[in-house]
């Protein structure tokens, strides 16, 4: 068959890209939205948040609101607010078991280079609102 030159050239260039910013620097600014994401979201009250944050780790706060449903807060940002999130068992029944969410999941907030301080404004914005 064709090869997918379109991909493969999409592919070198986002490499290349990553080469000339620098996989620490995209990985430090990741860290730093996460950690502004969790230092607001923590103090809404009902919001009930996973993880350890005093080390380095992935860009990523997991969260439940009170005993909604993880696809329903899911739903509500992506239809009100435009916020794309990632409800449920991400793959990981163990964790859920461990977590006692199995029932309930958990909403994935995921933190990437593209993302801007704005977009954390936003989401905590929202999370606020839907709290009340």
């Amino acid at each position: 068959g064709t090869l997918n030159a379109h991909g493969i050239a999409g592919l070198v260039a986002a490499l290349n890209y990553i080469e000339d910013v620098g996989v620490e620097k995209i990985h430090a600014f990741e860290l730093q939205l996460m950690h502004k994401f969790y230092q607001g979201v923590k103090e809404i009250a009902g919001i009930k948040v996973y993880g350890d944050f005093s080390a380095a780790g992935a860009p990523l706060v997991a969260l439940n609101y009170e005993d909604v449903p993880s696809g329903e807060l899911a739903d509500e940002l992506a239809g009100d607010y435009d916020i794309a999130t990632r409800p449920g068992a991400h793959c990981a029944p163990r964790m859920h078991a461990a977590l006692g969410t199995v029932e309930q999941g958990a909403v994935r907030f995921s933190f990437g280079y593209a993302n801007t301080e704005a977009d954390v404004d936003a989401a905590l914005e929202a999370l606020r609102r839907i709290c009340r």
